[in-house]
């Protein structure tokens, strides 16, 4: 087989490492180690000669600076995971530098002979916004690690998962980032409305944690202190929507942020949930609602093609802009136990299409044929 290098932007970023990259290039390296090389940012910039190889680059990014702007293998493949940043650009202001990038790497794609994505949706975002000839693009559905495979009578499994105690009430669940697709606003108001308990898991609401500290440490000392230091914490134009969010949910107990947290607890977290929560307005795949339908927790996911896509009939559909109606079906699998368990056995069952099988063979398929 020839040699197939990819770029490992976690090398360098550790950051990365736990966000969406760091799940993507985990699957890559589950399924693919004894079959690609994977290379940080020192090695790739030092390598001179890949004539007779295959780079891909596992997070084409056209915000970022490219990552190449000329050809150094005999193919070389992008993958794009979504372009919502480009789609809505009022909601993410790209700035100069930004938009010079993305004139950049629009060049830059030239130079990639194929492009793959994570599902239909993306696929005809990148025709419709990059003007890519369909040909050049191909859709592989991404698996989970493999860790969600396992069975949960797993010793494994259930051992680690043993280390961490239950949260002490029923609970929705929220797994994901903060930016203005995710529609924590209007999540914010249908949990209220439903009156029900949500845990937030991210790496950001990690730092809402340490911040509220702070905040409750300044009350105590002064009654009228308000969360402005909070606030001002999130300042990027991205984030918007998340003060907004941050001020629809303070001082309620029914908002409980967990931040970030390592696998074998997040399982423990799917399998306890009453729900899993993923509203967004747009999204490129839909990670959490396979996460959660791999451990039969439920789903409520907005009326959004792409999780329509992905979900097929296993989950509950919301109109993402109407707490009510979000609320409503919320509601529904939370306090109903019959529809909840036969909803689980839809989600795990959906959950078995997305296999690493499935994807290996996409993937080497590609690589073969192009």
């Amino acid at each position: 087989m020839t040699n197939v290098f990819v770029y490992d932007p976690t090398a360098k970023d550790k950051l990365s490492a736990v966000r969406g990259i760091g799940r993507y290039l985990q699957i890559l390296k589950e399924n693919f180690s004894d079959k690609f090389e994977f290379i940080n940012f020192k090695n790739f910039i030092n390598f001179k000669n890949l004539n007779d190889s295959i780079f891909i680059n596992p997070f084409f990014n056209l915000l970022q600076p490219p990552l190449i702007l000329r050809r150094l293998a005999k193919k070389q493949i992008a993958i794009i995971h979504d372009l919502i940043p480009l789609k809505y650009k009022k909601h993410f202001p790209a700035g100069i530098k930004g938009k010079i990038n993305i004139f950049l790497n629009k060049l830059a794609l030239k130079n990639y002979d194929l492009i793959i994505t994570d599902s239909h949706a993306s696929k005809n975002d990148i025709i419709k916004i990059l003007k890519i000839d369909e040909k050049k693009l191909k859709v592989i559905y991404p698996c989970l690690s493999k860790i969600f495979n396992k069975k949960k009578s797993s010793p494994l499994i259930s051992t680690n998962l043993n280390q961490f105690p239950l949260i002490s009430t029923n609970f929705c669940l929220y797994v994901g980032d903060v930016t203005w697709n995710k529609n924590l606003v209007n999540l914010a108001k249908a949990i209220k409305i439903a009156n029900v308990t949500c845990v937030f898991v991210g790496k950001v609401f990690e730092e809402i944690k340490k911040l509220s500290n702070e905040v409750i440490k300044e009350k105590n000392k002064n009654p009228n202190h308000s969360i402005t230091q909070l606030l001002n914490y999130f300042s990027h134009p991205w984030q918007k929507e998340f003060r907004q969010f941050l001020k629809e949910v303070k001082d309620d107990k029914r908002f409980i942020f967990l931040g970030f947290i390592d696998d074998y607890r997040l399982i423990k977290l799917y399998q306890q949930a009453k729900v899993n929560i993923l509203i967004s307005r747009d999204e490129g795949f839909g990670f959490s609602y396979l996460e959660a339908a791999s451990q039969g927790c439920p789903s409520v996911l907005s009326d959004i093609p792409v999780l329509k896509e992905i979900a097929g009939s296993s989950a509950f559909f919301a109109h993402s802009n109407d707490p009510y109606d979000l609320a409503n079906k919320i509601g529904e699998v939370y306090f109903n136990n019959a529809l909840r368990e036969k909803m689980a056995i839809k989600a795990w069952e959906r959950s078995q299409y997305f296999s690493a099988d499935k994807f290996k063979k996409g993937f080497l398929s590609l690589i073969k044929n192009g």
